[in-house]
C-alpha cells in the first residue's frame, strides 16, 4: 500500500505544538515570570542583547509586532517587573530597555532549560545535518515571506493564542 505524502504545513504545525506543550510544562518557573510567550521571547532577545542597547523599535522589527503590540506589551513588562525603560540624557523619548536582575535570575534558568531542550530535538543528527536543516528551514521561511508580500498581507501580529502561561511546576 503507498503512503501518501505528508504535507509540510502539517508536520511543522505539529513540531510547533509539540515544542509549546513542552515548554509550558517543564520551563522553571520564578516569581518573575514571562506571561505570555511574545513576553518570555522579549526576555530572552534582552538576554541576549545585553551588551547593546535595545529600543522598542528593535523589539517592533525583531519579532515582526506593530507598536501598539510592542507598547502594550513592555507596559504590562514594566508593571509586572520583568523590565524597566530608562531614558537617555540626550534624547528622553527614546527609552532603552533592560531586565531587572529577578528577571534575568529567572531567564538564566530558562537558558539551561531550552538548551537541554535543543539537544533532545538534535538527538540522532550529527553536525551537518543540523546545518542543512537550518538551511532548509531557512529556504522555507523565505518562500512564505515573499508570498506573504506578495498577496499583500501585512507582517503577522503576536498570536491571541499565547494567553497566559501555565506554570505546571509552581
Amino acid at each position: 500500500m503507498e503512503q501518501k505524502p505528508r504535507r509540510l504545513a502539517f508536520t511543522l504545525r505539529v513540531l510547533q505544538n509539540q515544542i509549546k506543550t513542552i515548554i509550558r510544562n517543564t520551563v522553571p518557573c520564578s516569581a518573575k515570570a514571562p506571561q505570555s510567550q511574545l513576553q518570555g521571547g522579549i526576555l530572552g532577545y534582552l538576554y541576549h542583547h545585553q551588551e547593546q542597547p535595545v529600543y522598542q523599535r528593535d523589539i517592533e522589527k525583531e519579532f515582526r509586532i506593530s507598536r501598539a503590540t510592542a507598547t502594550n506589551t513592555l507596559q504590562v513588562m514594566e508593571k509586572n517587573g520583568l523590565i524597566v525603560r530608562k531614558a537617555l540624557d540626550r534624547d528622553a523619548r527614546l527609552k532603552r530597555i533592560l531586565m531587572t536582575e529577578e528577571a534575568m535570575q529567572g531567564h538564566r534558568q530558562v537558558e539551561e532549560h531550552m538548551e537541554m531542550m535543543e539537544q533532545r530535538m538534535k538527538q540522532g543528527l550529527n553536525a551537518s545535518e543540523v546545518a542543512e536543516l537550518h538551511r532548509m528551514l531557512d529556504i522555507v521561511l523565505k518562500n512564505l515571506e515573499e508570498w506573504r508580500r506578495e498577496i499583500g498581507v501585512a507582517e503577522p501580529e503576536e498570536e491571541q493564542e499565547n494567553k497566559e502561561r501555565k506554570c505546571i511546576k509552581c
